[in-house]
């Protein structure tokens, strides 16, 4: 196995996809050093997604399993995974986040040249601070910027159905909406952890809800 450098951690990952082994090459260390993370696939785990995915490509059901391996990982790297796009402004982070249920096609929504990470960021507190990091995992793996890090100012929770205009949500607002764009990678073990992260993140992070990202300009000179 290979030795990465992503989210300020060592990740050892054994990769099947060449789509997946290019996203990561760019990540790649010349270094020895101990794993934080280890990442491979097995071919009896291939089997059962690809049966279980009828149509689905091998490389992208790779490319989504890993992606996910790699959320749970974070948990114990004092991290959290979102659903959301990273955009920068003024030299910090926006995360754009959505709930997992596919209602919100952020990537289609957000200018490449505004956003620095898509998918899966890697969000980890280091000095009592949140940071964003461009990570090469999910279907959208090869538009990161290598080496990437951010610190996190806000998160602006993107709902049609609860918001008409961009507006600062309270405690209450804000639990189901972080919930919701994290449900997908929490574990059951890992929910009372979530919960103590969200207690965190709320004392350290501002949120906002928007019902649209279409002026995205006027939504980042706010939050």
């Amino acid at each position: 196995m290979a030795l990465y450098r992503i989210s300020d951690l060592n990740v050892e990952i054994k990769t099947k996809s060449p789509t997946f082994a290019e996203n990561i090459r760019r990540y790649e260390v010349t270094y020895d050093a101990n794993p934080n993370v280890t990442l491979e696939m097995s071919d009896d785990r291939m089997i059962e997604l690809m049966e279980e995915n009828e149509g689905v490509t091998a490389d992208t059901l790779e490319l989504a399993y890993m992606a996910t391996l790699f959320s749970w990982a974070i948990f114990d790297y004092n991290g959290f995974p979102m659903k959301a796009v990273g955009v920068e402004s003024d030299g910090e982070s926006v995360l754009i986040a959505a709930p997992f249920d596919e209602t919100v096609d952020l990537v289609s929504m957000i200018p490449g040249d505004k956003a620095f990470v898509y998918d899966y960021p890697g969000i980890r507190m280091q000095d009592e601070d949140y940071y964003v990091f461009d990570t090469p995992f999910g279907v959208y793996g090869d538009r990161s910027v290598t080496g990437k890090k951010l610190k996190l100012r806000s998160i602006v929770f993107v709902d049609r159905d609860r918001f008409d205009s961009l507006r600062e949500i309270e405690a209450k607002d804000f639990v189901p909406l972080f919930m919701r764009a994290v449900s997908l990678n929490v574990r059951q073990e890992r929910t009372k952890h979530t919960l103590f992260i969200l207690e965190r993140v709320m004392h350290r992070v501002k949120f906002f809800g928007v019902g649209d990202v279409g002026d995205l300009d006027f939504i980042l000179e706010r939050v």
